[in-house]
C-alpha cells in the first residue's frame, strides 16, 4: 500500500508563485540597502516554509508535509474521506494564502461551505471530514489512490 503522495502544483499556483518571486527579487535588485533584501527573502522563505509538499500516511496519522515540519491529523479524528474533484471551484479565501507556494487556510464556496485547505492543485481535490465536522481539502498527486489508501490505513489502524 502506498503511504507517500506528492502535492503537484497546478498552472495557476506555478504562475502566481513565479510572478510574486520575480517581483520580490526585482524589488530587492533595484533597491539599495539590506532592508529590502531581508524583507523580500523573508517573505519568500517564510511563505515557502508554509507550503504543502506532500502527504504521508504513517504512525496512525495523515501528515501534511511542509518544509521541515508537518501538520498531523490522527486517523481517529477522521470521520470520512471523499474524492471530490473541483471542490475548490468558486472559492473565496477567508484567511490564508491563495496561491503563493500553496492554497492554504480558510476558504468558502457553494459546494462545501466553509473549509480548510492544504492544497496545491484546485482540481485534484479530496475532502476529509473530521469527527468535529471540520472539512479539510487536500490535493494528492493521485486522489483516487489516496482515498483508497487512507481508508485502508484507517481500518488497519483501528
Amino acid at each position: 500500500m502506498k503511504t507517500q503522495f506528492r502535492a503537484p502544483w497546478d498552472g495557476m499556483l506555478i504562475m502566481i508563485t513565479t510572478v510574486i518571486v520575480l517581483i520580490l527579487v526585482g524589488l530587492d535588485y533595484f533597491n539599495e540597502g539590506w532592508i529590502s533584501t531581508v524583507i523580500s527573502w523573508s517573505i519568500i522563505f517564510g511563505s515557502a516554509a508554509f507550503g504543502v509538499y506532500g502527504y504521508s500516511l504513517q504512525d496512525g496519522q495523515l501528515r501534511i508535509l511542509r518544509l521541515g515540519w508537518s501538520k498531523d491529523i490522527e486517523f481517529s479524528e477522521i470521520k470520512s474521506v471523499e474524492l471530490k474533484p473541483d471542490a475548490m471551484m468558486g472559492s473565496f479565501r477567508k484567511w490564508g494564502i491563495g496561491g503563493f507556494f500553496s492554497y492554504l487556510g480558510y476558504f468558502s464556496n457553494r459546494i462545501l461551505g466553509d473549509y480548510k485547505a492544504y492544497a496545491t492543485h484546485r482540481k485534484r481535490t479530496v475532502l476529509i471530514t473530521t469527527t468535529k465536522n471540520d472539512q479539510i481539502v487536500v490535493t494528492p498527486d493521485n486522489p483516487e489512490e489516496f482515498v483508497v489508501c487512507l481508508e485502508k490505513a484507517r481500518s488497519d489502524h483501528s
